[in-house]
């Protein structure tokens, strides 16, 4: 997000982390829908409902705001959900009864019955 801010921001100051924070609402929230996994949803709209207000900020608004780091990083974060959307976690391995493994001896008695 920075390089494009770099590049296309009007001649002012622009600092702040905004665009990082704008950058991984994008990322979480395009992800779950491109995933399309439960968690992933769930996840999603929860980040929706708390920072939906951060989708209005991406557009010009007030003075002094830079509405090109919000918008770039909702750009880049857009991006970044494309690239890594085939990166899914691997899910837990399911584990069979037969895998336990025994922890008392069937010589010796519970530990109860002395």
């Amino acid at each position: 997000s920075g390089i494009g801010v770099w590049l296309f921001a009007r001649h002012s100051y622009h600092f702040g982390a905004s665009g990082l924070t704008h950058g991984m609402m994008f990322f979480i929230f395009t992800t779950g829908i491109l995933r399309g996994d439960r968690l992933s949803i769930a996840l999603s709209l929860i980040v929706f409902f708390l920072y939906g207000g951060m989708v209005w900020t991406i557009f010009p608004q007030e003075a002094g705001i830079s509405y090109e780091s919000h918008f770039f990083g909702a750009a880049c974060g857009v991006v970044a959900a494309f690239l890594f959307r085939d990166r899914d976690p691997q899910p837990p391995e399911k584990k069979y009864s037969w895998e336990d493994e025994e922890t008392e001896s069937e010589d010796e008695p519970p530990f109860n019955e002395q």
